[in-house]
């Protein structure tokens, strides 16, 4: 079987080096420049592609046999992610802040778990196949030596923010960490391609080679975006994680099987970024096409995942190459344990909202009804502060707190808010 999958993977890798050297324009996030990536300095990489994609059949063929009788291995478990960012810059140029970083894990969280502005506003013809991965990414809170870290790193370098040279070089362990490498252009230029990233693959974990790279330009919202709040092309990170979990184009392979690997998906052509509309080719392989699909490249336009993405994402957790990541062993090791994870927005809940975050001085706590309690944690979990009599209105002396991040727990009657927020 095995033998089988290698052959289909080495016929196309023929045929995607057939089309890279009769196209004009370098196209870093198609599947033929992953595979080509994939390949480099892993001989192994075909037989590892064709393994996982055997293991993958076997775990999605069984999750639908189990159904709901085992929840720890389908698409409705919950699955933390340690991130850490890498900023590269040159002085201010290319430099986001904290709070930029922590929006684009915000706008990756919300479109994964569903929460999407427009998640509501499906095309009525895929409403029934839609579907959301519960997973949270969590910058990580504690560093490889075990020291308290924000996360995110910096590194002021003028080749390294147009992506020239080793950014590898800076990896935290693969096998703990999602590293996601963030120069200022990932093509070394301003260009509408955006991001690239990698398939698993269990020799890049160990080579310490794994990853997504993300132009900062287009990384969440602040200062150092082109982008105003809310605009979608932000969710290319939800696309570049889609490929980091072994997902295909929606446009993999045109009209002809097998397609991008999903059953739910409809086949279409594509490959060409599309800046605006959701119906960019649609009806192209004689069936409606789902543009408001993460995994097209209409840019403007991205609204949810399919039932089989979402199940093949699932499965990609469970490779080798994935699954240490989300044990519960490595989120303790990380600071991203699942007793301090939210999926919520921490600057603004329905409950509460926090600022400024980052801060300098004090933090502001306002709360829509009087709590029972609010609890303070270090990058640790270790309680730092607990006040048992607060106001509706709570206002946080941190100018003593080391610079890094916290942790959240207001506690009321009948429920909870947690969240996190940074010290400057």
């Amino acid at each position: 079987m095995i033998q089988r999958y290698f052959l289909a993977l080495l016929g196309l890798l023929f045929s995607i080096n057939g089309i890279a050297q009769i196209s004009k324009t370098p196209l870093p996030c198609s599947d033929d420049a992953i595979m080509k990536r994939q390949l480099e300095g892993n001989p192994n990489a075909l037989q590892e592609l064709a393994a996982n994609e055997l293991f993958i059949r076997n775990f999605i063929q069984n999750l639908k046999l189990e159904g709901a009788n085992d929840r720890s291995h389908d698409s409705s478990a919950m699955y933390i992610i340690p991130v850490v960012l890498h900023v590269f810059h040159n002085g201010d140029d290319g430099m986001i802040s904290l709070e930029q970083a922590q929006s684009g894990l915000d706008v990756l969280n919300a479109d994964m778990q569903g929460l999407n502005a427009d998640w509501a506003d499906v095309d009525p013809a895929f409403e029934d196949v839609k579907a959301p991965l519960d997973v949270q990414f969590c910058l990580a809170s504690i560093d490889p030596e075990g020291n308290p870290t924000t996360g995110v790193n910096y590194y002021d370098d003028s080749l390294k923010m147009l992506n020239e040279g080793d950014l590898f070089a800076h990896a935290w362990d693969n096998f703990k960490y999602l590293n996601i490498y963030i120069p200022k252009y990932t093509g070394g230029e301003w260009s509408l391609f955006t991001a690239y990233a990698y398939y698993p693959s269990i020799g890049r974990v160990e080579a310490n080679i794994d990853g997504v790279f993300y132009s900062s330009i287009r990384w969440g919202y602040g200062e150092h975006s082109d982008l105003e709040d809310g605009q979608e092309w932000a969710s290319v990170v939800t696309h570049e994680v889609g490929h980091w979990l072994d997902l295909r184009h929606t446009f993999e392979n045109g009209c002809s099987a097998p397609g991008d690997f999903v059953d739910d998906t409809p086949p279409t052509t594509g490959g060409t970024i599309e800046v605006e509309g959701c119906f960019n080719n649609d009806e192209s392989c004689g069936v409606s096409t789902n543009g408001e699909n993460y995994m097209d490249y209409n840019h403007d336009c991205k609204k949810m995942f399919t039932q089989g993405q979402v199940d093949r994402m699932t499965a990609a957790l469970h490779l080798p190459a994935r699954s240490n990541l989300w044990s519960e062993e490595n989120l303790n090791a990380t600071g991203c344990s699942s007793s301090f994870a939210t999926i919520e927005n921490v600057a603004d809940n329905n409950m509460l909202s926090i600022y400024p975050n980052p801060a300098n001085d004090f933090v502001f706590i306002e709360l829509t009804e009087i709590p029972e309690k609010i609890t303070i944690y270090n990058s640790i979990g270790e309680v730092i502060m607990m006040e048992t009599n607060p106001t509706k209105l709570y206002q946080l002396n941190v100018e003593n707190y080391a610079a890094g991040i916290y942790f959240y727990q207001v506690d009321f009657d009948d429920s909870s808010e947690k969240g996190k927020f940074i010290v400057e």
